[in-house]
């Protein structure tokens, strides 16, 4: 009997033992969340686009008259406004000066000559005139003598102090004088009237002469801009980015000579989707970068909007014109992605936009407590871009707001009421 208790008190023993002795487990770790302290920053909200930059203004150089090119400047160089770019033969539009010019002397010549001898013949006429004048003067005062003689002829006869004779001599010249006036009052008229229609005819001529050297000296004037155009000079200041024609050539208003780009800005064309055009507008800011050149950003301006969309891959899309200041380390051509700044709001709370629960057209937010349970908080919403979105009722700045596991479900947002415990005893704001 006492070996069996003996055996029974070194089993409990050993049980004891056991138990007292075994490795102990590994107390389970509590889950840490990922919390974001709201602070102030910044949200931009930005309409993107790609393209090439461009040279602001570009114009392809044709000469303005025809003829044989003899140089042209070399690509890639700097011309100012006013500058020569190329030049064409000058030797047979100086031919055609010179004889627009001789054209002009020539009608000079003979305006002076026909004025000349109008304004002589002017003169013998009016001297002609003149002296009809005074033959019809001559005649009226004949005509009044002979009319008193006549009457004093009869006044005698009737007394019988004369001869029948010298009555009818008295009568033939009264007769004779009258037509004598008529004579000269006839010659007065025709003297006047040749007067008249040489002075219209010299007016006609004089006008016919002048009309002449008007068109010469507008020929002349012709030939002395053609002879000018012959220097084909840059309307602009800026670059030659190509030439298209070489010295010796046959040209023409119609040949491309060189390009001309003025490079005191970049234009950039960006390329906006239909549904976010509606936000676009000039004057709005845009970051450019480039991939010529890494961690740069420059700033442009929205400068024009197509009124009218293009279909590309079947979706139709509106070209924004940015410009961009002059940077010498720009070139044409240079890949370029624009950001349009639609909608910025600085020094504003913001925080992640996974932080928000969105339900029924409301935001909520997990906010951690200092004891290290949460509450659920109601905030409203300004812009957001693609990671951020600002917080204009809510929170204040130094709040924790829990951030959701990355890929994790999202929770149904608990009222402000019924705080969930968080095990993490000291972890406080």
């Amino acid at each position: 009997m006492r070996r069996w208790s003996l055996l029974v008190l070194a089993l409990l023993l050993g049980v004891g033992g056991y138990l007292l002795l075994r490795p102990k487990g590994t107390p389970r770790a509590q889950e840490v969340p990922e919390v974001y302290t709201v602070a102030r920053g910044e949200v931009r909200v930005v309409v993107a686009g790609s393209g090439q930059l461009q040279p602001w203004r570009t114009l392809e150089v044709r000469p303005e008259v025809q003829g044989i090119l003899l140089s042209v400047v070399e690509e890639g160089k700097a011309v100012k406004a006013g500058e020569v770019l190329a030049e064409l033969d000058p030797d047979p539009f100086r031919r055609a000066w010179e004889s627009a010019r001789a054209d002009l002397q020539r009608a000079e010549a003979s305006l002076a000559n026909a004025r000349a001898q109008g304004e002589s013949s002017l003169a013998s006429l009016q001297a002609g005139v003149k002296n009809a004048e005074v033959a019809y003067a001559n005649a009226q005062a004949s005509l009044e003598t002979a009319r008193r003689n006549l009457e004093a002829t009869r006044l005698l006869y009737q007394a019988g102090g004369t001869s029948r004779q010298a009555l009818w001599d008295a009568e033939t010249a009264y007769a004779n004088a009258q037509r004598a006036l008529e004579n000269a009052r006839a010659s007065l008229e025709a003297q006047r009237e040749a007067l008249r229609l040489r002075q219209a005819q010299l007016q006609e001529d004089l006008r016919a002469q002048e009309a002449a050297l008007s068109q010469a000296r507008l020929a002349l004037a012709e030939a002395q801009a053609n002879l000018e155009k012959t220097r084909v000079r840059a309307p602009f200041a800026g670059v030659v980015l190509s030439v298209s024609a070489n010295p010796g050539a046959q040209v023409g208003p119609g040949t491309p000579l060189l390009t001309l780009g003025n490079l005191s800005a970049y234009a950039l064309v960006l390329e906006v989707d239909e549904t976010e055009i509606a936000r676009v507008r000039v004057g709005q800011r845009v970051d450019v970068t480039l991939e010529g050149l890494p961690g740069e950003t420059f700033q442009g301006r929205v400068e024009a909007i197509s009124p009218q969309g293009q279909v590309v891959n079947n979706i139709p899309v509106f070209k924004v014109t940015v410009r961009l200041p002059y940077d010498p380390r720009l070139r044409p051509g240079m890949s370029a992605d624009g950001e349009i700044v639609v909608e910025e709001a600085r020094s504003v709370l913001v925080i992640p936009k996974r932080a928000v629960e969105r339900v029924r057209g409301r935001a909520y937010v997990n906010v951690l407590l200092p004891d290290g349970s949460t509450d659920t908080v109601r905030v409203v919403l300004g812009p957001e871009d693609a990671r951020m979105v600002a917080v204009l009722e809510g929170l204040k700045e130094g709040d924790q707001v829990v951030l959701p596991k990355a890929g994790g479900a999202s929770q149904t947002p608990r009222t402000p009421s019924s705080p969930s415990p968080v095990p993490l005893p000291g972890f406080g704001r």
